[in-house]
């Protein structure tokens, strides 16, 4: 008897520690990667990074249990034998039931480790019931959450995401033209029309990409050039016209387009005079 009430003492003080172990192996793990995802994205703002660090969590949460239980069933020498292949049947019969499950979890991981879309970006998002449109308004493992034009919230399983398109990320074309004076070869035209385009697009706010200046037109005493651009499309809608009206503004400041020119008290005065050759 007395035997006996030392190896269930002995056994009940090593389950005690291994106990304690565990835990503080969790709150060491969960401080450590609270820290790194600060550390690692601390001067960008990511919405996704809880969401990874919850995953990272809950793996090494699931891992240390795991590790805890084997350690109490070998203190207390019971066969974790029958228990593992138990394990084994009950993991294989959930998995048959809960296939749509683990094909949502799988598709939810692989779309947030790709970096496919973000939270606040704009998606188009095929399934096999059709195309749904919007914002994306959250992002976890199980499920994308879009709100379309409406304002409805719409929960799209990850697992029936067939194809997905981010509008936000995509770059807008801009295109228009100008009529410029022939006063001088088209070569240095074009080159000074490029200059100035860019300068211009830049001063709108612009995040300009792959500007080409084209000859569209030539007359006698003038030609027309087409200036297309990339703008990013989260700024295109409110930088389009300002990069425009800078464009002009630095063609008229340059000669090269009509047009009278604010004088400093406000009064208008003609447009630069034509340099003598």
């Amino acid at each position: 008897m007395e035997q006996l009430k030392l190896i269930v003492g002995t056994n009940w003080a090593q389950s005690l520690i291994a106990v304690i172990i565990a835990f503080l192996a969790w709150r060491l793990c969960d401080a450590a990667i609270t820290r790194f995802f600060a550390r690692r994205f601390v001067s960008r703002f990511i919405p996704r990074v809880a969401t990874y660090a919850s995953l990272t969590k809950s793996i090494l949460g699931v891992l240390i249990a795991y590790i805890l239980v084997l350690s109490l069933l070998h203190i207390w020498q019971i066969n974790i034998v029958p228990a593992l292949w138990s394990a084994g049947v009950i993991s294989v019969v959930l998995g048959f039931g809960a296939q749509s499950i683990v094909r949502d979890l799988l598709a939810g991981t692989f779309l947030l480790f790709e970096d496919t879309f973000d939270v606040g970006d704009g998606v188009e998002l095929t399934t096999g019931n059709g195309v749904v449109s919007g914002t994306v308004e959250a992002i976890n493992l199980r499920e994308t959450r879009v709100v379309d034009s409406r304002g409805s919230l719409v929960s799209v399983p990850n697992g029936n995401i067939i194809f997905a398109a981010n509008t936000t990320r995509l770059p807008t074309h801009i295109e228009f033209t100008i009529r410029v004076p022939l006063r001088s070869s088209i070569p240095a035209l074009r080159e000074q029309v490029a200059r100035l385009a860019e300068a211009g697009a830049r001063e709108g706010g612009a995040d300009v990409d792959h500007l080409v200046v084209r000859v569209e037109d030539v007359a006698p005493d003038a030609v027309t050039f087409s200036i297309s651009l990339h703008v990013a499309r989260q700024h295109a809608a409110k930088v389009a016209s300002l990069v425009r009206e800078n464009i002009a503004t630095k063609l008229q400041e340059e000669g090269l387009l009509p047009g009278a020119q604010p004088a400093g008290d406000g009064q208008p005065t003609s447009a630069p005079a034509q340099r003598a050759p």
